[in-house]
């Protein structure tokens, strides 16, 4: 009897799952962004900025709890298939944010693509921004406290352990396991 109900209560859980993924599609597509099948959706995405058509989720990513998405006008988030992302993710693309095919994103991970400039001569919320897209390979694994920056590139395969710091400097390879502020390579995958 107590399988029964953890097996109904679970297929309620998922049902609302897939059912506010649905609505979340809806959504985008009112706005013109592109969305795929199986979206899945723990908790709708608090969005800094009305979606205009720029951005594209593929097939059976799921959104997590707590996610903040700000894109900008002129800049672009591509969600590739099979992405997860867990909980507390923060992705701001002011030019272009592309999360490969079957990638994890663990919680309390940032990626964005801009940083603020430094001069001593203005106040730093006053300045523009130095902007580098970011592209994050297939099957690419970040840890919990992750930090991805403007200008990155991601290798497939690759793992980043958490409280990790991803420069533009990095230079990373497929399928290597690094970990660290500065990041280093730990390992390849085998």
């Amino acid at each position: 009897m107590i399988g029964l109900m953890v097996y109904i209560e679970q297929a309620f859980k998922n049902f609302k799952i897939r059912l506010k993924g649905r609505s979340l599609k809806i959504y985008l597509q009112f706005h013109g962004c592109k969305v795929g099948k199986g979206l899945r959706c723990v908790k709708f995405p608090r969005f800094s900025l009305v979606p205009h058509k720029n951005i594209t989720i593929g097939d059976q990513v799921t959104i997590g709890e707590h996610i903040l998405i700000e894109v900008v006008k002129k800049g672009l988030l591509t969600i590739n298939n099979g992405v997860n992302l867990t909980r507390n993710v923060v992705i701001v693309a002011n030019s272009s944010i592309i999360i490969g095919d079957n990638c994890l994103v663990a919680e309390n991970v940032s990626i964005r693509d801009a940083n603020h400039q430094t001069q001593k001569d203005k106040i730093i919320h006053e300045q523009d921004s130095d902007i580098g897209p970011i592209k994050i390979g297939k099957d690419v694994w970040l840890g919990a406290n992750t930090v991805v920056l403007k200008g990155v590139n991601i290798p497939d395969g690759c793992v980043i352990g958490a409280n990790s710091l991803v420069l533009e400097k990095s230079v990373l390879e497929p399928y290597g396991v690094y970990g660290g502020s500065p990041l280093k390579l730990l390992k390849v995958r085998s």
